[in-house]
């Protein structure tokens, strides 16, 4: 281990023997306790240099100082890149972004109730508050390693439950209009295609092109249940050719990807899209185009209450939707032709008729 000595009361700068990306580390004494606490690591003298004067020209106590939410986060985020995996360190950024309403607030004025009404406000479901809240405590721990704070305020924040009644919050026809009139985005041809399809977001993430039969017209597969594992939905003739475009583009196994990927023929990016990741483009494109709230299972209430609406066979929405809750007779006894599930969704109307 190489140390470039400074004088005394101006940190340190240290070289570790270990092979890491960023081997620089810088460390700073705590006036008060007399601890010393580390910057974070970086990958060049140079840089590390930069961090230290950047810290003494403007010096904060570590006991008690201003440092804002935002900046906590990057030296949160440097002490942590040569640490934890790529997949964590990016998990991390995702929930700091979701937390844009402090990242200008003075970090040990955060009290417990701002975080509870920030994960209470977030638009997204309780599993991504869940990350979140788990960032939240991770990084708290993180302030009371360099003395910030004393107390981890962020493990009094209370997770909402969810309720036994889901609310129902379907699309309405303005709101599909919008979306057609913004088919050309790539995320409201996979929003669109959920609405028509009834997929579960999982089942979207992971559709693979083996499993969409554009000849007959028809999608196959799902999971959940076994009677939605073994379903077939029929492709509605209004986005047949969206499905047709992305199997034709997509450059993976899959039907969903992301249009900013670039390919070198790698191992590791030929897999579906991440679940959290669908659900953030999904929220953005909703508030990009100024629909109001929905998450993406109201994409498959919204097929469920069109095709309840306009009358259609209770056998025929169960096997497209995948449901078991049609009585016994019904479920074993009566099988509903593959013809007879293709001309009820096309006889479904999404949009408003003139």
């Amino acid at each position: 281990m190489k140390k470039y000595k400074n004088a005394n009361g101006t940190g340190s700068i240290t070289k570790v023997k270990i092979n890491r990306t960023n081997p620089f580390r810088v460390r700073v004494t705590n006036p008060v306790t007399k601890k010393r606490h580390s910057l974070g690591y970086f990958s060049t003298k140079k840089e590390a240099t930069e961090i230290l004067n950047k810290y003494f020209n403007n010096p904060y106590n570590l006991e008690n100082h201003r440092i804002k939410f935002k900046d906590l986060f990057e030296l949160f985020k440097n002490s942590k890149k040569d640490i934890v995996a790529k997949n964590t360190l990016n998990s991390y950024i995702n929930s700091f972004k979701r937390c844009k309403e402090l990242h200008n607030l003075v970090f040990k004025d955060i009290s417990t109730p701002i975080l509870q009404n920030l994960i209470n406000d977030l638009n997204c479901s309780i599993s991504t508050k869940s990350i979140t809240k788990g960032f939240l405590k991770i990084f708290w721990d993180y302030a009371r390693e360099i003395d910030i704070l004393e107390k981890n305020r962020a493990e009094f924040i209370n997770l909402p439950k969810e309720t036994e009644i889901k609310e129902k919050n379907p699309f309405n026809y303005d709101e599909i209009e919008k979306l057609w009139e913004n088919k050309d985005i790539i995320w409201v041809k996979f929003i669109l295609i959920m609405i028509y399809t009834g997929m579960r977001i999982e089942e979207t993430v992971e559709l693979k092109k083996e499993n969409v039969d554009l000849q007959e017209g028809f999608i196959h597969g799902g999971n959940k249940t076994k009677k939605g594992k073994n379903r077939s939905i029929p492709i509605h003739k209004d986005i047949f050719e969206i499905i047709k475009e992305l199997y034709e583009n997509s450059p993976t196994d899959y039907l969903i990807y992301n249009d900013k990927w670039i390919f070198s023929k790698k191992k590791n990016e030929n897999k579906p899209l991440r679940k959290n990741y669908f659900h953030e483009k999904f929220y953005e494109t909703l508030k990009t185009l100024k629909i109001n709230k929905h998450k993406p299972h109201d994409c498959r209430k919204t097929l469920a209450t069109l095709m309840s609406n306009q009358k259609i066979n209770n056998i025929v929405i169960t096997d497209i939707m995948g449901h078991e809750n049609i009585a016994t007779t019904k479920q074993y006894y009566i099988q509903t032709d593959k013809q007879k599930l293709k001309s009820s969704m096309n006889s479904l109307n999404f949009r408003k008729t003139s």
